[in-house]
């Protein structure tokens, strides 16, 4: 039955190892974690389970622009999926809750906040929940900053008779995270599966800088391919716009305080082409299916090498050649250091823990940028993998580049 939806839906003969594995899990009534590449069909592992699976799948999602594109995906593929956040108007919530109320949608997306708001419980009390997944699961530990809804998530699963089977996919997740993740969703034993997450086709540069916007310039300087360039504020992404469009380049950017119909437009612009260059924070990247991204820099030193792994692998999902660039100036350091000081929790304890392991995090990415052996490698070392050299794919095996 896996193999005939996913030639029906889909138009694949076979499913890949990881996704058999993580789908019949879920069959099983495991809780699960599935730990799978940008790129590699996540969504797979959830939507043959929900089509199969009696009942509601709701898809827990921590970006809106994400939700969006994959229900229009699914939609397009003849999938009864709806989506409900703050995009939406009144009336076409409560077209949405309707036809939840008549279970007319086999797949739901929504914030975790959604999940305890009272319109919504009263949708749901008649309705059979038979999965929940939480899609890009490494954002849970964002719950410790900022999205505090997140932390909710296992209490509306508390509330629910009986108790629907879990899944967290992520592209990437050490054993720690994976036991952050257990703890934050309340998993039952949860069986873990994943591949490993080396893109072999992106090129890693670390670019030691003094100067990052001469730096910027010179190397984006002339490339007509799509390009995404990270940083850390919001303020950096107006001041590398500012910059970008002071010498005559076009560029959209993203970040949480536009609103959505500015945060659409800016999306559409460069998915259409319209502008070849997105400058954005994290907000902008998870999961969305644009496959001829082929340069993804990153303006400030990432937070972790989770945070660099998660953004450069939104390149070239075509796989075709790409590069995963870091302009790595020490100052970048005290920065970083500036946000891990200012986190603030009501238990110190658990304020002290989080700032440790922020702290490790940070000391782990400022390694792997000065580090003198093959990039590729220290990756996978840092997921747990063995790993070989990659080939002339990054900065340190390849001096000419």
């Amino acid at each position: 039955m896996k193999e005939e939806i996913l030639k029906y839906y889909y138009g694949y003969d076979k499913l890949k190892p990881e996704q058999n594995l993580i789908i019949d899990s879920i069959l099983e009534g495991n809780d699960t974690i599935g730990i799978l590449p940008t790129g590699f069909g996540k969504t797979i592992c959830f939507v043959i389970p929900a089509l199969i699976l009696e009942g509601l799948t709701i898809v827990v999602c921590p970006l809106i622009s994400l939700m969006i594109d994959q229900v229009n995906n699914l939609k397009n593929l003849g999938i009864s999926a709806e989506y409900l956040n703050s995009s939406l108007d009144d009336y076409k919530k409560k077209l949405v809750i309707d036809k939840l109320k008549r279970n007319k949608i086999k797949i739901l997306y929504l914030a975790a906040e959604r999940l305890m708001n009272n319109i919504f419980l009263d949708a749901i009390k008649n309705i059979n929940i038979s999965l929940i997944v939480c899609d890009e699961a490494h954002t849970l530990l964002w719950s410790e900053d900022f999205r505090y809804g997140m932390l909710r998530i296992k209490d509306f699963i508390k509330m629910l008779n009986p108790r629907p089977n879990i899944m967290a996919l992520s592209a990437t997740s050490t054993s720690k995270t994976s036991e952050k993740i257990t703890e934050i969703l309340n998993l039952n034993n949860p069986k873990i599966i994943k591949f490993e997450c080396d893109r072999k086709n992106i090129f890693y540069k670390i670019i030691n800088t003094k100067n990052k916007d001469k730096d910027l310039f010179s190397y984006i300087n002339g490339k007509k391919d799509k390009i995404i360039i990270y940083s850390t504020t919001i303020k950096n992404v107006i001041h590398i716009k500012n910059l970008l469009e002071s010498k005559g380049i076009l560029c959209s950017i993203y970040h949480g305080k536009l609103d959505s119909k500015e945060k659409d437009k800016m999306f559409r612009n460069f998915k259409e082409n319209i502008t070849n260059i997105m400058i954005a924070t994290n907000a902008f990247g998870m999961g969305i299916d644009i496959p001829d991204i082929r340069y993804i820099i990153e303006y400030n030193l990432p937070s972790s090498i989770e945070d660099f792994s998660q953004q450069i692998g939104r390149a070239s999902r075509d796989g075709k050649y790409a590069e995963g660039v870091i302009l790595f100036d020490i100052k970048d350091i005290k920065t970083n250091e500036y946000f891990i000081d200012n986190i603030s929790n009501e238990d110190y304890k658990e304020e002290r823990k989080i700032k440790k392991d922020r702290y490790k995090k940070l000391d782990q990415i400022i390694k792997f940028c000065l580090e003198k052996k093959c990039l590729h490698k220290a990756v996978l070392n840092y997921f747990g993998f063995d790993g070989e050299k990659c080939k002339n794919m990054c900065s340190n095996c390849n001096k000419n580049k």
